[in-house]
């Protein structure tokens, strides 16, 4: 997988990079998170790239953005849904703690 790009599918929570799109239907709502000028050997990095993916879960997730209750509950698992999903992807494991434990972790050991 890229450590660079990943793209964000709304509701199914779908994570591709690159241009590995083959299947995936045109009229979803997408965002590619672009990653490569940050250092992911540092907590900076970490949480640049978690709050990028964040903002783009909540961009394409937006449609579902609303005061309705049943509404909101449904944005709200379709964010955590998307970043949960695109931090697996990542396959970063301090990028993984940081947002299992909300933004409080240390750095998993590393050759």
């Amino acid at each position: 997988m890229s450590r660079r790009l990943i793209k964000l599918l709304p509701v199914a929570a779908l994570v591709l990079s690159g241009l590995a799109t083959a299947g995936i239907r045109q009229d979803v709502p997408s965002v590619v998170v672009k990653y490569g000028d940050l250092n992911l050997g540092t907590k900076a990095g970490i949480a640049n790239l978690h709050s990028r993916i964040r903002n783009a879960a909540q961009y394409v997730c937006s449609p579902l953005d609303n005061r309705v209750l049943g509404l909101r509950e449904q944005y709200e698992r379709c964010v955590l849904d998307a970043v949960t999903e695109s931090v697996a992807a990542v396959g970063n494991p301090d990028l993984i703690n940081y947002h299992r434990y909300g933004g409080r972790f240390g750095f998993v050991a590393s050759n």
